[in-house]
């Protein structure tokens, strides 16, 4: 998990860019004569137009529009509601855990918004080894405490979303389920649908959000292009979904993974 973690951040901004204007300040120090030395100008100037570039509104609205709306659903009528892990904050003094905001606003989703009649079934691991409780029993404990919504199953093991995939559909095939609603944030949904597809679950998208809540934060005018810290961190969470989702493509899926 950390080397794709490593390599993922390896041509993301703000990272990949950065290290494009540290090569550049390399290069500054070759002999003038050399033809590695020329180069270092135009390495910094591209890389730091590169880095403001992604870290304008007007950039993460236009990568966020390349991922495109909500699959299709199904004709048939699901049987489960499944909510899918998105993170956890965890305190390293105190070991104390806690649900990330993108966790909070999936059970938050379906407890709320998902048919009431229907059972529900979390799905999320332990990502690294010091992380105590899975993220499906913090979700099933915040649903069932706070929204008094029941959680049948929980699928405590994945770590990825092709992992909450194989996981959650051997899961409810021992119980004859074939379709279900899936609640996972807009710019996942795509990825997220398509690989429970391949694991032989139907899915009724219900999707946090959607695209169009891109166009308020686009901005107008010369505000478009002026950098800031939440253009960039929806840049890179956009950019690192392109990334998943061209990879999911031609990937195999993972076997079943036990904890």
């Amino acid at each position: 998990m950390e080397v794709h973690a490593i390599l993922a951040s390896l041509v993301m901004p703000p990272l990949a860019p950065l290290l494009g204007i540290l090569l550049a300040l390399i290069l500054w120090f070759f002999p003038a004569s050399s033809p590695f030395a020329k180069l270092s100008l135009p390495l910094a100037m591209l890389s730091f137009s590169v880095l403001w570039i992604c870290a304008t509104p007007a950039f993460s609205y236009w990568l966020g529009e390349r991922l495109g709306g909500t699959p299709a659903a199904p004709d048939t009528v699901p049987q489960v509601v499944v909510v899918l892990g998105g993170g956890r904050y965890r305190e390293e003094g105190s070991g104390s855990e806690r649900l990330s905001a993108t966790s909070l606003e999936r059970v938050l989703w379906g407890a709320q918004r998902a048919p009431a009649q229907l059972p529900v079934l979390v799905s999320g691991g332990r990502v690294y080894e010091q992380e105590q409780a899975s993220e499906a029993d913090l979700m099933a404990n915040l649903m069932q405490e706070v929204f008094q919504r029941p959680v049948t199953w929980r699928e405590n093991c994945s770590r990825t979303t092709a992992e909450n995939a194989v996981n959650t559909a051997a899961v409810l095939h021992d119980s004859g389920v074939e379709s279900v609603v899936l609640v996972t944030h807009w710019w996942h949904m795509r990825r997220a649908a398509e690989v429970f597809a391949r694991a032989g679950l139907q899915v009724r998208p219900l999707s946090v959000g959607s695209s169009a809540e891109l166009l308020p934060r686009a901005q107008s005018g010369l505000l478009r292009w002026m950098p800031s810290a939440a253009a960039l961190l929806r840049t890179q969470v956009y950019w690192r979904e392109i990334l998943a989702r061209q990879w999911y493509r031609w990937m195999p899926l993972p076997p079943v993974r036990s904890c």
